[in-house]
């Protein structure tokens, strides 16, 4: 007999004013249709792991909107927002209000849902989902190493081209790899960030903090001669 797992439930709340939730809404509702992971997200933005996940955990939302809006919108090549209407009383000043996410995750996916504060306009209402679901990847061996094959090809050619030598940032590269050609074979940050990391232990790439965000570099061979003579 086949054991079920249980979900794991976990929930996170931030404070937030009602146009931040927008746009919190609208990167979370696009990261979803990507099929793109949390980390994935933080690798295009050139920051540590964590970094976007604890923005969609609603840890300080607007400092990380201030610093990172302009730049998802290149990644995902559109800065529409989620059109949202919230119902005013005339006496109502703009003020930080609670928002909680609640998350349920099993075997197979993560189901999202939102708590807000606000009252939407009521025919406006219907268009704006306050759940999702997000499906885990099934994994297809084969399909994984012809993504990994079609980055390193790309990434080579970059490097022929001497792409990388005033620096190469993460979602510049990944624009310059994913597409395929191919209706079966998608691309996605993991595939690129595995291939950099696999060219930096072959001291082939350097990956240098600039400016708070990182980004990639060939190995200046001048230099490395010069350590050993």
């Amino acid at each position: 007999m086949i054991k079920k797992v249980s979900p794991q439930k976990t929930s996170y709340g931030g404070m937030m004013y009602s146009h931040d939730f927008q746009l919190w809404y609208t990167y979370l509702k696009r990261r979803i249709e990507k099929g793109w992971r949390p980390e994935e997200l933080s690798f295009l933005v050139g920051r540590l792991d964590h970094a976007y996940l604890d923005f969609e955990k609603m840890h300080q939302v607007r400092s990380f909107l201030t610093q990172e809006s302009i730049l998802l919108d290149r990644i995902y090549m559109s800065s529409c927002i989620e059109p949202m209407e919230f119902h005013r009383e005339r006496y109502e000043v703009t003020e930080e209000r609670l928002v909680r996410l609640h998350i349920e995750e099993d075997e197979v996916r993560w189901h999202y849902s939102i708590e807000i504060p606000w009252q939407f306009v009521s025919q406006k209402k219907s268009s704006i989902a306050l759940q999702f679901e997000e499906w885990k990847a099934e994994k297809d061996i084969q399909l994984e190493s012809d993504a990994m094959l079609h980055v390193r090809q790309k990434i080579e050619g970059l490097l022929d081209l001497e792409f990388f030598v005033h620096g190469a940032a993460p979602w510049q590269l990944f624009r310059k790899v994913k597409e395929t050609g191919q209706v079966h074979l998608q691309i996605y940050p993991r595939h690129l960030k595995n291939v950099l990391y696999g060219l930096i232990q072959q001291n082939r790439l350097v990956v240098r903090n600039v400016e708070g965000r990182y980004s990639f570099y060939p190995v200046d061979r001048k230099e490395e001669n010069a350590k050993f003579n």
